[in-house]
């Protein structure tokens, strides 16, 4: 996930856009700095240097490094998806969740006091509700 293959300024743009300049993912605006995330992982080889955990360069898909493979997405988000595939990213959000109410005292209280709800609806990708228009965020 740290390099991409090597996309030209137009292709580049092109991939921004692809999505209306918004993340495939939640939606966001994306900015100068976004990623071009590749929607089925091709799977770099890692290794440990004395500057921390970087890739080969040698990848186990390689066929999949092409930009039809690719959606924008903001950081957070193709951090947050790492090599997932799409329903596993799915389901890795969905159960923020559960994490959240394990891990986070602050969000506990807030639940408590009525601030936060939990609305069970589905994990919904920005992508898959794109009409290619105006419209910027899905109501969620």
């Amino acid at each position: 996930r740290w390099v991409n293959m090597n996309l030209n300024k137009k292709q580049r743009e092109e991939l921004k856009q692809k999505f209306g300049g918004y993340c495939a993912y939640c939606g966001c605006e994306l900015g100068s700095k976004w990623h071009a995330d590749h929607i089925e992982a091709v799977k770099r080889d890692l290794k440990w240097t004395d500057r921390g955990l970087t890739t080969t360069g040698t990848m186990e898909k390689p066929h999949l490094d092409v930009i039809e493979n690719m959606n924008p997405s903001c950081a957070p988000c193709n951090i947050n998806k790492g090599s997932l595939p799409l329903e596993a990213f799915r389901e890795k959000i969905k159960n923020y969740e559960q994490s959240l109410v394990k891990f986070h005292n602050i969000f506990n209280h807030a639940v408590r006091f009525g601030l936060v709800e939990f609305t069970n609806k589905p994990v919904v990708f920005f992508f898959e509700t794109w009409r290619g228009d105006s419209v910027k965020h899905p109501t969620r």
